[in-house]
């Protein structure tokens, strides 16, 4: 490339992204010489020595809490001679202990109920668990979801988003997503479960995906073929109407490379010059025709198929909705291969079905049937299997020359908008409950450990002080305040504020530094 070529350039203005320089070198080749790209190539290094990915694993719909990590041992009222008293309806086909009462589990240091059993039977995968048992949801759907995803404050659901608010991943991408093609991935689609009209939801409302930056905002990723095409189109771009500001950083690239050697625009560079490489040449390592193909890939994350395909259902009513989403092997499949082939850092995966574990039934299905619905070959397809799956092939793969693996650098996140109630209360006798749990997963977790518990008498969870021991105010057996004792000022039931700013946290972004308006603190005895 000759000098002149850059000479029209007014300003580089914002960063400049992995996709601006994309579409540079499709036109003009790679404007560096080895000096340059070995500067590059520095610059990265040094970058990624501390690298992040953050990913939330959602089972929408509502988990039964009190079967996973908020375990209670009580009879089941359905199996009982006298049927309905007490009123306490537990899932069926669970073998109970000698006493009669729902079997409390416990695997180190971690106590939970027959629909983590799976996961139990990973001693690894427990041991870098923190789990909180003492956790709120809402009891309602699109309004707990609208909170794991943006955090608790002051909002409403319908009004336009403000500039100033972010979700979890969006913060996360603003902070680390600018050297990534595609770093905000999600499998998710907040309205598509008929709770809500589209009609009072229009553009810049609810969950809106374009805050912050353009590199953070949400991207569907959608089945493996549509992520394929989507990556195809980027390889054959045309421009972005960026050239200016490239030819006015390139006119001075050694120079800019040497001023700021970690600005966001020189990390972007470095990507974009691993990609295009792989592009130009066909590299197996990011031509988009291979991915989501490998054979032993498909087989270790137990791929169909079927599996592949998006579903639809009707709720409330309303026409029928998908979220677009493939099941959750595969999205864990993709969001590896996203991930360890530099191409994404974060991936909200959700399971597929639309309300699929909202398990609500009446008294008489519960007694008939000797028990609640049990969710728990639901549980393992959507949630264990595959997760333990994408631990293991993360755990496996080494980060770039660091003698660490991808899962050291990753942080997960497992929720669920709420858990279920389990007492008759009225002929709905599995409806929306916010007692549920929550649980930190990854190299910078303090693994083996677990907060919090309910009450079998309480049904509640009980609150606990900032350094995570239990309220002493509380029994922990009961969950009730023991005669003559306060609740302590300075205890409480962590929400998904929290989980927020300690997701955010334990990426190495201080509650201090964190977008959003997020109002809850870091859970801090949750790092390693």
């Amino acid at each position: 490339m000759k000098r002149r070529d850059f000479l029209a350039a007014a300003g580089v203005g914002s960063a400049l992204s992995v996709i601006d320089w994309l579409s540079f070198f499709k036109r003009n080749g790679i404007p560096a010489g080895s000096k340059d790209l070995g500067i590059a190539e520095s610059v990265a290094q040094a970058a990624d020595t501390n690298p992040n990915f953050l990913v939330y694993w959602f089972t929408e719909g509502g988990w039964d809490g009190f079967s996973m990590f908020n375990p209670v041992a009580t009879k089941n009222a359905a199996i009982q001679a006298n049927g309905d008293n007490p009123q306490i309806y537990r899932p069926a086909g669970v073998a109970l202990d000698a006493n009669g009462l729902y079997p409390v589990q416990q695997k180190g240091s971690i106590s939970y109920g027959h629909l983590a059993q799976v996961g139990a039977a990973d001693m690894n995968l427990f041991n870098e668990m923190c789990v909180l048992s003492s956790h709120y949801g809402s009891e309602f759907h699109s309004g707990s979801r609208f909170e794991y995803h943006y955090g608790k404050y002051n909002f409403g659901l319908s009004r336009a988003r403000a500039a100033d608010e972010r979700t979890v991943m969006q913060a996360f991408c603003e902070t680390y997503g600018q050297p990534f093609l595609i770093s905000n991935l999600h499998w998710h689609k907040w309205l598509s479960d008929g709770e809500l009209s589209f009609g009072d939801y229009p553009e810049g409302t609810g969950y809106y995906e374009k805050l912050g930056p353009a590199f953070a905002h949400t991207q569907y990723a959608g089945t493996p073929q549509v992520m394929r095409d989507r990556i195809a189109a980027i390889a054959k771009s045309k421009g972005t109407g960026r050239d200016a500001a490239v030819h006015k950083f390139v006119d001075n690239l050694h120079t800019n490379f040497m001023k700021d050697k970690n600005s966001d625009s020189v990390r972007a560079f470095q990507s974009a010059v691993q990609i295009h490489t792989a592009f130009s040449t066909g590299g197996a390592s990011i031509d988009p025709a291979s991915l989501f193909t490998d054979p032993a890939l498909r087989t270790q994350f137990n791929v169909k198929a079927a599996d592949e395909q998006t579903d639809s259902q009707s709720i409330n009513g309303n026409p029928a909705r998908s979220k677009d989403s493939p099941n959750t092997n595969v999205q864990a499949l993709m969001a590896y291969e996203m991930f360890t082939r530099g191409l994404s850092i974060s991936a909200f995966i959700e399971s597929r079905d639309i309300r699929g574990f909202d398990s609500h039934r009446n008294r008489a299905f519960v007694l008939n049937n000797k028990g609640q619905y049990n969710q728990k070959n639901q549980m393992d397809a959507n949630l264990w299997n595959p997760l333990i799956s994408f631990r293991n092939a993360l755990k496996n793969k080494q980060y770039g020359a660091t003698g660490k693996s991808y899962w050291d650098y990753t942080t997960v996140v497992l929720a669920s908008e709420m858990g279920r109630h389990m007492e008759g209360g009225d002929d709905d006798v599995a409806q929306h409950n916010k007692v549920s749990s929550c649980v930190f997963l990854g190299g910078k977790v303090k693994g083996g450990t677990q907060y919090g518990k309910s009450g079998a008498g309480s049904l509640d969870a009980i609150p606990i002080l900032p350094d995570g021991s239990l309220d002493p105010a509380y029994d922990p057996a009961t969950g009730f305040i023991k005669s003559g004792m306060q609740k302590s000022n300075a205890s409480f039931v962590p929400d998904a504020g929290h989980t927020y700013a300690t997701a955010l946290d334990l990426c190495g972004i201080p509650k201090a530094e964190q977008k959003g308006k997020n109002d809850r603190p870091v859970l801090t005895f949750v790092k390693k």
